[in-house]
């Protein structure tokens, strides 16, 4: 799919669910553009799955113009450069239109619209069959998994009982995603100042780089 035909589906969508499916716990706001995909080049090694544009700052939603604001200079950016090199990465969101308050929050709307999204998200991710897929927080996680932990950490070998790594790291099975396809858990760049992923991250990034020879 183009970046045209992906704008022009979300839109739809969107519109859709607003007439359809409209909830009056976190409406869909149509009065701002849905935001396109982030494509750093022509030699795509690397998608990054976010959730939706709808940041907290009402004000800068308007200046949000790419998925993840990844056009822009930012500690997002430089996070997930750490993985791949922006010039290789495609970055899309789950839902690519804004909710009135961050959706995080109302996790049950999001999954009243999550059927059209998926499907268009599967429909755009046919173009890249052999890049690896990283989600982005727990929420994406719990929307796109259909079995095993919904708990990022869980994924980075975090232990109850020690609340350090035990070594087994691991992700989600293409059995197990809606996507049909393989995906590995991150957190989002906020849950980077909690202690376990701070000291974790590069021992994923080892362990996510053996498995996808990225």
């Amino acid at each position: 799919m183009t970046i045209d035909e992906i704008n022009t589906c979300a839109l739809e969508i969107r519109n859709r669910l607003k007439r359809e499916q409209d909830d009056a716990t976190n409406p869909i706001d149509i009065t701002l553009n849905t935001v396109p995909p982030f494509i750093g080049g022509s030699d795509i090694r690397l998608i990054v799955v976010g959730q939706d544009p709808t940041i907290r700052n009402q004000a800068r939603r308007s200046h949000i113009h790419t998925t993840l604001h990844l056009d822009q200079e930012g500690s997002l950016r430089r996070y997930l450069s750490q993985i791949c090199p922006i010039a290789h990465i495609y970055a899309t969101n789950l839902f690519k239109y804004f909710y009135t308050i961050p959706p995080a929050d109302t996790l049950d709307v999001l999954q009243r619209h999550l059927a059209p999204n998926i499907q268009l998200l599967i429909e755009e991710l046919v173009a890249y069959p052999n890049a690896p897929i990283i989600t982005l927080g727990k929420p994406v996680l719990g929307l796109l998994a259909t079995a095993g932990s919904r708990e990022v950490k869980d994924y980075w070998g975090y232990t109850v009982e020690t609340g350090a790594i035990n070594g087994s790291f691991s992700h989600c099975l293409s059995g197990n995603s809606k996507l049909n396809r393989v995906f590995y858990p991150f957190p989002h760049q906020p849950s980077l100042r909690k202690p376990f992923y701070r000291d974790t991250l590069e021992r994923y990034f080892t362990y996510f780089r053996i498995e996808t020879y990225l």
